[in-house]
């Protein structure tokens, strides 16, 4: 009987392991992209524990990731009435000719920017970030040209 429940476990904790993979990433990319680095590295480990603590219920799901994902907005009003307001920095050193770029990134709705930068940041296609956000690819597709329309605006030379 241990035997069948070790290999159960094995199993569950491969296929949660295959599911990070695939996945994970990409719902640490949205996150740090809709609510900044601290929140959004907070807001993916909550997830991932919560994930795995209801793994049997969360991996029969149509859309795991898109669940996860709408899990961690909500985890997220919990960091915001917290007093803890997203901040944007950068990783890496900004280009000179592009100062103003993360300026205008800040700008575009919290929708637009999650769009432009994992589709154009982060190189995901349409349908993985629908897939993720839960939301059509029509509406990926419209924050993502709105959002470009809005960077190509603020970013144009006066």
């Amino acid at each position: 009987m241990e035997d069948a429940r070790d290999a159960g476990t094995d199993d569950r904790q491969a296929d949660f392991s295959r599911f990070v993979e695939r996945s994970g990433e990409r719902l640490r990319q949205a996150f740090v992209v809709r609510y900044g680095p601290e929140v959004g590295a907070d807001v993916h480990a909550d997830v991932l524990a919560r994930a795995w603590a209801d793994w049997d219920r969360v991996s029969a799901m149509a859309n795991p990731a898109g669940y996860l994902y709408v899990v961690g907005r909500t985890a997220a009003r919990r960091y915001r009435r917290w007093g803890r307001p997203p901040r944007f920095v950068v990783a890496e050193p900004v280009r000179s000719h592009d100062p103003d770029l993360f300026l205008s990134l800040g700008r575009l709705t919290e929708a637009q920017r999650v769009a432009v930068v994992l589709v154009h940041g982060y190189g995901a296609t349409y349908q993985e970030v629908a897939d993720l956000l839960d939301v059509p690819v029509t509406s990926v597709t419209n924050h993502v040209h709105r959002g470009l329309r809005r960077l190509r605006s603020d970013l144009e030379d006066p």
